[in-house]
């Protein structure tokens, strides 16, 4: 086996470059930078075209841009999207009113993101219709796209470390021909529920994109190869690798391609992962496929070892050869999980407050703490009941620390099943994707937020019907006095599944702007006000707003 080691490691490299080859960079789910014309703009003239410029690549779905009148009536739109830019072509002569234009683009690292852009063509209409584009609520898609890749990773990793065990940790050991066979269709099993898993999210991710909801699951545009390209790969992986994972497994034979198509498989989430939407994207996709490596090596030894030590009670030394061989992996499996988690997790959060402000950093700390438990588990194992199974105790002694061991592996199996369940969850909350609730609802429709010490923002709807509304927002200091800044402040609009950009404000008093907007939904929405103090100084609070 020594011999085989270089080129192992070579073809390992090889093989890790060619998952990371086929992961897109980013720098994190994109952002909308700037339109043309502007939010609200007035102009003298017809536009031919509206431009929106994000701040990384981004992919338009069909039907992702669309052009409304005032009366609400669909305006031709010819759209195209290249790099970070969304392009829409209009028709040459466009009527005096106001026009929305609604988009719908999805980022590096497979969220959409959506919103509108309302300019004004000679003045202003008297009254607008919000446009009707459809669903653009995912409904309970995200949940089941969470339990679909929870079942995938466990179902994975778990196929993908039998294949190893079998291969590896359980070579020379005389494992029983009913045992091995228990092993070999476990394994099977589980490759299908993997291959199963990966299929359905396929379409899954196709609705979420496009904002479908459930019911657009067997939509075909739910299938459109551009909209789910990286998940056909993976599933093609865990096709490919699972099956001759489990031929090869039948066969009872194991050689250097047969592990390097099997270790495609489980690396194959790297390329839908958050990991590959931040830099150094090469570096972070590397450090999750060796995160993905030694879970499965740690999840297929320990069922494994609860599956054949049952057969090894009455062969002590057999069972304490398979043990001591696993306990000494799982040393270096623990460090590499440990550092290339920490390494990812750091990374994609970036600071110590997302991990209590927003649901992936909460999401990420359940998985921190249910690793923590495993760890305790496999420190007890290794440090108490391993020497036990390996000493001169004495036949009985031995026989009984392996039963031991077996009922410790089973949980440490069952806690790890449990981490990769929350894993699956966390490749679908966006990380960052939440405002900072600092805010106070009144049923009146008045809003404020603390902005810093001495400042608040008080921001009110007006009551009028409809989703056409005037939004007042005043900076005030703690006292309620208005006061007067030397620029208006920053003013941006979002709803969960709607993200309208900065709106332009325009002076009316003391400390005071307002704005007209078009709401292209009612419901819950996001006001995020910055307001400029000095060259260093730009307090920001996020208030709540409700449209009915």
């Amino acid at each position: 086996m020594m011999r085989r080691v270089p080129a192992y490691l070579l073809a390992v490299l090889v093989a890790v470059l060619t998952v990371v080859g086929a992961a897109g960079p980013a720098s994190a789910h994109a952002t909308l930078v700037s339109t043309d014309p502007a939010e609200g703009a007035v102009l003298p003239e017809a536009p031919t075209r509206v431009t929106f410029t994000f701040d990384e690549p981004v992919q338009l779905v069909p039907d992702g841009l669309l052009a409304f009148d005032a009366a609400g009536k669909r305006v031709d739109v010819d759209p195209s999207a290249k790099g970070v830019e969304v392009t829409g072509r209009l028709p040459g002569e466009l009527d005096n009113g106001t026009y929305v234009v609604t988009w719908r683009v999805v980022s590096a690292d497979g969220h959409p993101i959506a919103g509108s852009l309302t300019f004004h063509v000679g003045a202003p209409s008297p009254k607008v219709v919000p446009p009707q584009t459809g669903p653009a609520d995912p409904g309970a898609v995200p949940t089941v796209q969470g339990i679909v890749h929870g079942l995938d990773y466990a179902a994975l990793l778990l196929a993908g470390g039998l294949a190893i065990f079998l291969a590896w940790t359980a070579r020379g050991v005389r494992l029983r021909d009913d045992v091995r066979r228990r092993l070999v269709r476990v394994l099977r099993w589980s490759a299908l529920v993997a291959v199963v898993a990966a299929a359905l999210a396929v379409p899954l991710a196709g609705a979420y994109q496009l904002g479908s909801g459930l019911g657009g699951v067997l939509d075909p545009g739910s299938f459109d190869p551009g909209l789910v390209q990286d998940d056909l790969q993976v599933l093609a992986l865990q096709v490919a690798g699972l099956g001759v994972a489990a031929w090869a497994a039948g066969q009872a034979r194991s050689s250097l391609v047969v592990d390097l198509v099997t270790a495609l498989a489980v690396w194959s989430p790297a390329l839908v992962g958050h990991t590959r939407a931040y830099e150094p994207s090469m570096l972070l996709v590397i450090t999750d496929a060796l995160h993905l490596s030694a879970g499965a090596v740690w999840l297929g030894g320990l069922v494994g070892l609860a599956l054949a030590l049952p057969a090894l009670a009455g062969r002590p030394k057999d069972a304490a050869q398979l043990i001591t061989r696993f306990s000494t992996v799982a040393a270096g499996l623990l460090a590499a999980l440990a550092l290339t988690g920490v390494l990812m997790g750091w990374r994609i959060v970036g600071a110590w407050a997302p991990l209590v402000e927003e649901t992936w950093g909460r999401l990420l700390l359940v998985k921190v703490g249910l690793v923590l438990v495993v760890v305790a588990i496999a420190a007890y194992n290794r440090f108490r009941l391993v020497p036990r199974v390996a000493g001169d105790g004495g036949h009985d002694e031995r026989r009984l620390a392996t039963g031991l061991v077996r009922r410790t592996v089973a949980a440490e199996a069952a806690l790890l099943v449990a981490v990769l369940g929350v894993t699956g969850f966390l490749t679908q909350k966006p990380p960052g994707g939440e405002a900072p609730a600092q805010a106070q609802t009144a049923d009146t429709g008045v809003v404020t937020g603390v902005a810093s010490d001495d400042l608040k923002v008080l921001a009110v709807l007006d009551a009028g019907p409809g989703l056409q509304r005037t939004l007042i927002v005043q900076v005030q200091n703690l006292a309620g006095d208005p006061l007067d800044l030397a620029a208006a402040p920053a003013v941006a609009l979002r709803s969960d599944s709607v993200d309208l950009g900065t709106v332009p404000v325009v002076p009316t008093g003391a400390g005071t702007y307002t704005a007209d907007v078009v709401f292209p939904h009612a419901g819950a929405w996001k006001l995020q006000v910055s307001i400029r103090v000095d060259t260093f100084t730009s307090p920001v609070t996020t208030v709540d707003l409700r449209v009915r």
